[in-house]
This record gives C-alpha cells, structure tokens and sequence, in this order.
C-alpha cells in the first residue's frame, strides 16, 4: 500500500512560505516607499495650488515670489510631512510595531567606540566622494549619447542664514527623516531575509525615491554606505551621521562656490574631494589594519537563494508600484528639466 504521506515535500513547502514572508515584508517596504515618494509631490503640489489661489505665492521667479527663506520654510512642510509620515503611520495600520531609531541588533561590536565611529564615517565620506565622482562619469557618458540630466536646483542666497536654513532643510531632515524610513523601518523590515539583501533593497528603494538620473546612481551608493554602516555598527545614528555628513558637504560646496567662477569652483570640489578621500583611504586601511569588524565581509547563509528571494521582492505589488512610480517621476524630471 502506497503511504501517500512520503510523497509530500517539505523543502517546497518551506519556500513558498519563505517567499511568502519575503512578500508580505516586501509590500510593507514598497508601500513605505511610493506612499512617501507619492505624498511629497502631493503635499508640496497642493501647497503650491492652495497659496496661489489666496493670492500668496506668484509664480514670478523660482521662489514663487516668497523670497529664499519663505520657500525653504514651504518646502520643508511638504517634505517633513511627504517623507516622515507615511512609514509610522503605515507600521501602525499594519501592526508592526517598529522603533526606527533602535538597535538592529546585528552588529559585531555592541559598544562601537568613538575612534571606531570617526574611522567609520571618514571611510563612509570617502565612499560617497568615489559616488559624485561615478556620477560624473554616467553624467558625461549620458551627455555623449544625447541625453542632459536635468539641472539640480541650488537654493542658497550669499548669506549666512541662507546657508544655515540650507543646511537644515537639504541635510539635516533627509538625513534624520530618509533614514528613519530607508534604513530604520524599511531595512529593519528585510534584516531577517538577510544582511546584505536588505542593504541592496532599501538602498534600491532610497535611490529610486530620488526621481532624478542625476542623483539615482549616487544616491545608491550612499545608500548602500549608510545601510552597511547601520548593519556593521547596528545604529541608525552612525547612518545618519554619513548622510548629514555628506548633505553638508554638498551644502558648503554649494556656498563657496556661488562667488566662484564655474572653473574655480570646479578646482575647488576636485580640492575638497581628494582631501576627503585621502583622508576616509586612511581611516579605511587603519580599520583594515586593526582587523576592525566594519571592514570584515558580510557572510551569511539564508535557506532561501538570494535568486528566489529577489523573485519573491520583485513580485510584490507594493514594490512593482513604487519602481514604476519612481521611475515615472524620473522621466518626467528629466523631460521638464529639474
């Protein structure tokens, strides 16, 4: 008599649960994403609708008539409310009870100290100097082939309080509101189907939120710094830290370069850059030397393929929406010029 029992498998049983876990945490992910990428462009759209129709902003120049501080001050609503709302709020509909700025619980040190942290984030800095300079390059290789990235907006005045709000609009809240959603609900939510996995996929999803060919390559690899920083440390903060970091590298570049002509500022980044990345290549090899943990690779098992655990992401509804969502966005910047 046949025993019908042995002919059941249980390894096939096991992935499509897997992959089914995979799934539902993928949604949670995508939904988190496209939610935040989506409500930007509404909140900053009806803003803009709403104060032009009660007669207060005009169209008249690139600050709608409300002179530099007025429009930071617009933005910053919109974007406190597009990027750092959705992730809670979903995380609550969705019963998933989620501190962001926790502990991830992976790292290899529990007690990372400060010397660690400072070689950590010069390594990191350096990381993102090689990211603007691959972005040149895919820049230059676009141009070639007739396609112009479209302009990145540069919002600073020559004014001190013009810097400090910059600063606080353009590093300080993406750096605190980005990676509470990228790295602390959205990474936190793929750590169980692996390490390195989870950083490729919230970096992915950062890079994409950015709607901007300019800005998707470097942001990846910024990302994918501030996600293997978080999981080599098991802080948010030290991602954070990179992040601010480098958004405010940006922001002084910016400023110094408003007097400069476009050959002096171009020596002046190439300056900055290679101080800053002959520095982060010291502290990288100091960290290589003590055999430092943050340098070790990431080396893991997981029972699933990483094969068939992309397919279960890259099949998720929630991340199909935001991919096409993200990239949508992206060829309308690039058609409308910024």
């Amino acid at each position: 008599m046949m025993d019908y029992n042995n002919n059941w498998n249980p390894p096939v049983q096991y992935d499509y649960q897997q992959k089914k876990i995979i799934r539902r945490d993928a949604n949670f992910a995508g939904l988190v994403a496209v939610s935040q990428t989506v409500l930007l462009q509404a909140v900053y759209i009806v803003l803009v609708l709403g104060l032009s129709a009660i007669g207060i902003i005009r169209p008249i120049d690139k600050y709608y008539g409300l002179g530099n501080t007025g429009f930071l001050l617009l933005y910053s609503i919109a974007y406190i409310i597009g990027v750092g709302f959705p992730a809670p709020i979903i995380a609550i509909l969705t019963h998933r009870l989620i501190n962001p700025f926790a502990s991830l619980d992976t790292e290899d040190d529990k007690s990372p100290s400060f010397p660690r942290v400072v070689l950590a984030l010069l390594a990191g800095l350096a990381v993102c100097i090689i990211a603007n300079f691959i972005t040149s390059y895919i820049v230059y290789f676009f141009q070639q082939i007739g396609i112009q990235p479209p302009e990145m907006p540069n919002y600073i005045d020559n004014s001190i309080p013009s810097l400090l709000l910059n600063i606080i609009i353009f590093a300080l809240l993406p750096a605190i509101l980005e990676e509470m959603v990228y790295r602390g609900y959205i990474l936190r939510t793929l750590l169980p189907h692996g390490k390195m996995f989870a950083i490729l996929i919230s970096s992915m999803l950062f890079a994409l939120m950015h709607g901007n060919i300019l800005q998707i390559p470097f942001a990846f690899i910024v990302g994918f710094a501030c996600g293997y920083l978080a999981v080599k440390t098991g802080s948010i903060w030290i991602s954070i830290m990179l992040h601010f970091l480098n958004n405010f590298m940006s922001m002084l570049l910016q400023y110094t370069g408003i007097n400069l002509t476009d050959q002096q500022n171009e020596k002046v980044v190439l300056i900055v850059f290679s101080i800053l990345g002959i520095i982060g290549l010291f502290a990288m090899l100091a960290l290589f030397a003590k055999d430092d943990p943050i340098v070790h690779i990431i080396k893991e098992k997981h029972e699933l393929p990483a094969s068939k655990r992309a397919g279960a992401v890259f099949t998720s509804p929630a991340i199909i929406a935001s991919i096409v969502v993200s990239l949508i966005l992206t060829i309308l910047s690039s058609a409308i010029g910024g």
